[in-house]
């Protein structure tokens, strides 16, 4: 009798244990993710892909795609509602991607970069619990180096910003936050 009653409740805890254990990956995946793109993005290392298009500008679709690679897999997240943000702010500007950002402090710009993506439940059995949820990050690094003009620098890429395609694999902007 105490077996029965037991059972469903570690079955649950376990199950839990392992949504929560992979969810947390994946989010540090992301927040790992976010950090290093923020980090080449400011070095100006972005490396063009040929599976990449849209967006406002090349430079900036192949950015978005640098952000989608350097996250790897999510585990624990659906990598389908994955979206992203880029946003660079312009020294003593106080507007940034989501308008609440302190001013910009580089020579150039900042970079802010963003991911969100929502949760899943792997077990299945958590699943009333995450479905819905969502984790995100940001990051934000000083441009180091300077910015070229024209066709090849990089503009903000946000929700208003024409959806960038990696791979095949639609990537929707998001403002930060």
């Amino acid at each position: 009798m105490e077996f029965a009653i037991v059972v469903p409740l570690l079955i649950l805890l376990v199950c839990g244990t392992i949504d929560f254990g992979l969810i947390f990956g994946g989010y540090q995946s992301m927040e790992n993710g976010v950090e290093s793109a923020a980090r080449v993005i400011s070095l100006d290392q972005v490396t063009p892909s040929s599976s990449c298009t849209g967006g406002p500008t090349a430079a900036t679709a192949n950015a978005v795609c640098n952000v989608v690679a350097s996250l790897g897999n999510l585990e624990g997240l659906n990598s389908s509602t994955l979206s992203v943000g880029i946003c660079f702010v312009a020294p003593a500007a106080t507007p940034s991607c989501s308008g609440t950002s302190a001013p910009g402090s580089s020579v150039a710009d900042d970079v802010e970069i963003c991911a969100q993506a929502t949760m899943q439940s792997t077990t299945g059995l958590t699943a009333v619990f995450v479905s819905g949820s969502t984790v995100s990050t940001t990051s934000r690094q000083l441009m180091e180096e300077p910015q070229p003009s024209g066709a090849t620098a990089f503009q903000s890429y946000n929700s208003t910003s024409t959806v960038v395609t990696y791979n095949g694999v639609a990537i929707p902007g998001m403002t930060c936050t």
